[in-house]
């Protein structure tokens, strides 16, 4: 059995004598009743004086007419029926099994997804085709059945396809759940966000992106089997094979190494293709199949690779916490530790409470959930409860081997307070050698050595840094002489084991600004740190500090080298002091000098300015016994010790009377001091 369809996409159906035609979406409604062929006759069903003739040869060949003598049934755009004389191609219908009639309804009905494509579609009827996602099937020759909710499609010339509904039956399962999670949980940013989701979803169920978001505010919130249900949902639109390895990811938070490891797998063989998958990144899976959270190496191992692209590294986050199980081999306990505190340092203070607490319920107390502990407490004003943690890490992460994420080195010279508080007046070895080093200063003519400058402008460097001098000391003299009215000011240099030509235009600098008065003057001092490298030459010019404050009763400014002063230094300067008592790098702190984000040692050391001169000999000895004191070549690392000195003295010094101190945030307003990269 027949129906036929018209030019324009529309069914022919009756009510009664009625004919016209309606659209094929409404093919199954009780108000009409489908045209069907009379096989016997060779006419329609109810409408015996219609004759149905098929077109023999030609394009149009398998179209049939529907004609009573020399008139013919014809149905423009808007599906109106009329009786022509004649018969042109768009007045012709197309036979369709009457058995596809309840799939081309269904298709008409809503949209559809074909494999490949990211966006689902509607179904249309025109010319004789089936018309969806930029392709044509002709109704001529179409094939339709049924599999499961989805339908297969053919015309002859192709493959069959298989056409998947929009919402599928596992976006329909993922709803419902979704809505029972909202209503089960009490408010909170999780059900705010998945009810936005929901919003969008229920408008636009194929969103693949908003699919990915609901998925990792799932997994954010513990909710790890609805997580896996969004990120399916998304796969059946996005079919990047970053999605199959967030599925990994997910897989692996729930204990289920075997799944994790057939995902993974399959996400590399979508990323490489029909290129062999090297050997390295095969170990890592077939070593997550064995039970190890091996998925950890394979972000950092796929990054080693050249030409090769990276998984999406916003789904990385997702592989922590996890329990001590899968963490036994150093490589994945070293890879958990970095990913643990880059996740806490990106959350909130409840997420990095809830981290902690779900980490230490797993793996007991480990490096990173106590240095992460510290931080929480520290951020809540509670560096009672901040500093034994940080011991602890310290002690950990020394006995297990396990290091500190490069911007958590401070842990390594973090003191407590109570170590901390007097180490002004205390004695301490001059483990870093800086006491017998030379000085060297200029005097101009009718002055003395002795003369109090407005400021002492300290640096410190090795040799290889010291390539910025010059252009540091002659901007600073153009600055000078250029506004002699606002100041005098002597540059302060320390320098590890200069080169002899160095040394020369270090003792040339000293005559040429001795020989005439420029405005400025200059000393340096150098020599050879017991322990040179990166975390010590910042910290020079602190233990420079006690010989400058002891001989220059007058503000201090302590910057780094690699940069230059503007012209109108000597102008910035004097409205820096006449209106600040102090100025540092605050960017981790608000303006009621709270911190709000990073560690204790997130305190800028690029540009330091001390304006209470009485108090800096106190503050210089501090800032040199700190570095003497907790600098040790049996750390992993004394990264950071510059900021873990600062931060100690400002804490000791300044923090306690914030609200009596006129304080400066330096990254504020027109820079003191011109750098070619952020001055932190």
């Amino acid at each position: 059995m027949f129906s036929f369809i018209s030019f324009h996409g529309h069914i022919l159906a009756h009510r009664d004598f009625y004919l016209t035609g309606i659209p094929v979406a409404q093919a199954a409604s009780s108000q009409w009743k489908v045209v069907q062929l009379d096989p016997a006759s060779n006419s329609l069903q109810g409408f015996a004086d219609i004759a149905v003739g098929v077109v023999e040869e030609g394009d149009n060949r398998g179209l049939v007419t529907l004609g009573n003598g020399t008139n013919f049934l014809c149905a423009n755009q808007h599906a109106e029926l009329a009786w022509m004389p004649h018969v042109q191609t768009w007045e012709r219908f197309v036979p369709a099994l009457s058995q596809h009639v309840p799939l081309l309804a269904r298709l008409a009905q809503g949209k559809w997804l074909i494999p490949g494509q990211q966006q689902a579609e509607p179904v249309s009827f025109h010319e004789y085709a089936l018309r969806l996602g930029g392709r044509d099937w002709d109704l001529r020759t179409l094939f339709l059945r049924e599999k499961g909710d989805a339908i297969v499609i053919s015309d002859g010339r192709e493959q069959e396809i298989v056409l998947q509904p929009s919402p599928m039956a596992v976006q329909k399962t993922f709803m419902a759940a979704l809505s029972a999670q909202i209503q089960a949980m009490e408010d909170s940013p999780f059900v705010k966000a998945a009810q936005a989701a929901r919003q969008r979803l229920l408008v636009a169920p194929e969103d693949s992106g908003c699919l990915l978001e609901l998925a990792k505010n799932c997994a954010k919130a513990g909710q790890l089997g609805l997580a896996r249900t969004a990120v399916l949902c998304a796969a059946l639109q996005d079919f990047r094979p970053d999605i199959s390895f967030f599925s990994a990811i997910l897989a692996l938070r729930e204990g289920e190494t075997k799944q994790a490891a057939d995902l993974a797998a399959l996400a590399l063989k979508g990323r490489f293709g029909d290129a062999p998958i090297p050997e390295q990144l095969t170990q890592l899976v077939q070593r997550t199949e064995q039970g190890e959270a091996a998925l950890l190496l394979l972000p950092a191992a796929l990054k080693d690779l050249p030409d090769t692209e990276e998984f999406d590294p916003a789904f990385n986050i997702f592989m922590v916490p996890l329990p001590a199980a899968m963490l036994r081999a150093e490589d994945v306990r070293q890879a958990y530790s970095y990913l643990f505190e880059e996740v806490a340092s990106a959350s909130t203070q409840e997420e990095r409470l809830q981290l902690v607490q779900t980490d230490l319920a797993q793996n007991r107390a480990q490096y990173w959930n106590q240095v992460v502990s510290g931080h929480y407490a520290w951020l809540n004003q509670d560096r009672a409860s901040a500093d034994p943690h940080y011991v602890t890490a310290r002690k950990l992460s020394k006995d297990s081997g396990i290091k500190a994420i490069r911007y958590n080195s401070g842990v390594y010279t973090w003191l407590p307070e109570a170590a901390a508080y007097n180490l002004h007046d205390q004695q301490v070895t001059d483990q870093l050698g800086i006491a017998g080093w030379s000085w060297h200063s200029s005097v101009a003519p009718d002055r003395s050595e002795a003369d109090t400058p407005d400021a002492c402008l300290v640096f410190g460097c090795d040799n290889t840094y010291f390539r910025f001098v010059p252009k540091l000391v002659m901007s600073l003299m153009r600055a000078c002489q250029a506004h002699p009215e606002h100041g005098r000011f002597r540059l302060c240099l320390g320098v590890d084991r200069p080169t002899d030509e160095q040394l020369i235009l270090m003792r040339d600098l000293v005559s040429f600004f001795s020989e005439k008065d420029r405005g400025m003057d200059v000393s340096f001092t150098h020599g050879q740190l017991s322990h040179a490298n990166e975390a010590t030459y910042p910290c020079i010019r602190y233990l420079m500090l006690p010989h400058i404050v002891s001989q220059w009763h007058c503000p201090v400014l302590i910057a780094n080298c690699d940069g230059y002063f503007p012209e109108d230094f000597p102008v910035l300067w004097q409205e820096l002091t006449s209106g600040s008592d102090y100025g540092f790098l605050l960017n981790a702190y608000n303006h009621e000098g709270k911190q709000i984000n990073g560690e204790p040692w997130s305190f800028g050391t690029g540009l330091s300015y001390f304006g209470e001169t009485e108090l800096l000999p106190q503050i210089g000895r501090y800032l040199h016994n700190y570095v003497q004191r907790t600098y040790s070549p049996e750390n992993p690392t004394n990264w950071c010790i510059d900021q873990c000195a600062l931060a100690q003295a400002y804490a000791r010094f300044v923090a306690p009377r914030w609200n009596d101190l006129r304080i400066r945030f330096i990254e504020e307003g027109a820079p003191l001091l011109v750098v070619p990269h952020p001055c932190w």
